[in-house]
């Protein structure tokens, strides 16, 4: 009998009363693939991702930066978090941004994430100066994708009044900000239940998704190999399983039938632990999906008022530690961000595909608006990527640069990873057409 060939963008159907439409993507099958399982049987290589992860008032630099370089670096205090994925990622270090000039307080710093200098600067407001590296990759492979990209936040306090330089990660232009979805149920139902932005707010959880295309799973079960039963039924479970951590998150609803708003302050107080891991799982699977091939998440933003529940001093926020002497503070936020950062990591790479797994195929840039928060310094700013982008991007070792690089370079590397076609990023004093030789294979 001839081997079953389903085609990559598979998706499970059903229908909810109303008329209401449940569309869930189905992750890599085996049925995909080809005899060898490095590629799909139509001979297409997996697709590759490109995520911004961007976490607010920077580091402490004597607790972040690793005493040596290469491959056989030791990890630092503050990247203790991310030693299971160590291999995963290079760190780079003694870059300088040149896109943010000229300085403010924390404004400029979001130009690492475009390379574009801000504009329409009066006193403390500021509107970026072009598009996010992120939306450069949206724009030459997010049209393959039911999603064009996903823009997701955890903390809900950002800076609102000084320009959309400091309240948003992603931009497409000056003028063209791409607010972040903070809600995790109307994330949910937007990507597992092919909701639109205005369903998926109303429609929450009343709904569930899994019971809507049970009889299409049972359909496709039947046709498949048991190793792909097993993985159809682990995604499957992952989908009921970030369901249930969503409704598990404050404030919970009285009434179940009504739509629950999540991640709500309460009392003053956010659930960012639970929020962030929700959103990385999330976001992890709609890549697996191949929903979506682009993505922004901002954990924190910059000059914001941000305050985890968890740290010695739980009143007191990320921004305003940074302006005191309680620098231990700060040296915990650090730890507390790169958990989650973390957690993001060991998601993708949980997911399988082919003879490897997601991780394999995505680039993360991650970086802070400044590289300390009580200097405001651009220079020397944290660095991290992530991801072997299908086998362009080098992991695995500290490079610190000895001439302060422009992280524009590093900028170009990771997009053209995903996106060859494009040579140059940012612009004025930002500009690159330089690729990050330390990124190279």
């Amino acid at each position: 009998m001839s081997k079953l060939t389903l085609k990559r963008r598979t998706f499970l159907r059903g229908l909810f009363g109303g008329g209401l439409a449940a569309v869930v993507g189905v992750p890599v099958l085996d049925a995909m693939l080809n005899s060898h399982g490095e590629a799909f049987a139509d001979g297409q290589p997996f697709p590759k991702r490109f995520m911004t992860w961007c976490f607010g008032n920077g580091v402490r630099l004597d607790r972040w930066l690793p005493p040596d370089t290469g491959p056989a670096y030791t990890l630092s205090e503050e990247l203790a978090p991310l030693a299971d994925v160590k291999d995963y990622f290079t760190l780079l270090s003694g870059f300088e941004n040149r896109a943010g000039y000229p300085l403010i307080t924390h404004h400029e710093g979001m130009s690492a994430f475009s390379g574009h200098p801000m504009t329409e600067q009066v006193g403390l407001f500021s509107k970026p100066g072009g598009p996010t590296i992120d939306q450069v990759a949206a724009a030459a492979i997010g049209s393959a994708t039911p999603f064009k990209s996903l823009e997701l936040g955890v903390s809900r306090f950002v800076s609102t009044n000084e320009g959309p330089t400091l309240q948003f990660l992603s931009h497409k232009g000056t003028n063209e900000p791409c607010p972040p979805e903070y809600d995790p149920a109307a994330l949910f139902a937007r990507i597992f239940g092919g909701f639109t932005p205005q369903q998926a707010k109303s429609v929450g959880l009343r709904v569930n998704i899994l019971d809507a295309v049970r009889e299409d799973t049972d359909r496709l079960k039947k046709r498949v190999g048991v190793s792909d039963q097993r993985r159809l039924d682990a995604h499957l479970e992952g989908i009921a399983a970030i369901q249930k951590q969503i409704k598990a998150l404050p404030p919970v609803c009285t009434f179940p039938q009504a739509p629950t708003e999540h991640n709500m302050p309460v009392n003053g107080a956010e659930s960012t632990a639970a929020v962030a891991r929700v959103m990385s799982d999330l976001v992890a699977a709609a890549f697996a999906c191949d929903l979506t091939r682009v993505a922004s998440y901002m954990f924190t933003g910059p000059s914001g008022a941000s305050r985890f529940a968890e740290i010695s001093e739980p009143t007191m926020t990320v921004h305003g530690a940074t302006h005191t002497t309680f620098h231990y503070v700060v040296h915990e936020c650090v730890l507390y961000a790169m958990g989650h950062f973390g957690y993001l990591l060991n998601a993708m790479k949980s997911k399988v595909e082919g003879t490897g797994n997601l991780l394999d195929n995505t680039v993360v840039f991650m970086t802070s608006d400044v590289a300390e928060g009580y200097t405001h310094s651009i220079v020397d700013v944290p660095i991290i990527v992530a991801g072997k982008g299908g086998g362009k991007i080098k992991t695995g070792t500290h490079y610190r640069s000895t001439s302060l690089e422009p992280v524009s370079n590093v900028l170009l590397s990771c997009v053209q990873a995903v996106a060859p076609g494009v040579t140059s990023v940012g612009s004025k004093e930002g500009v690159s057409s330089t690729p990050c030789a330390a990124l190279a294979i």
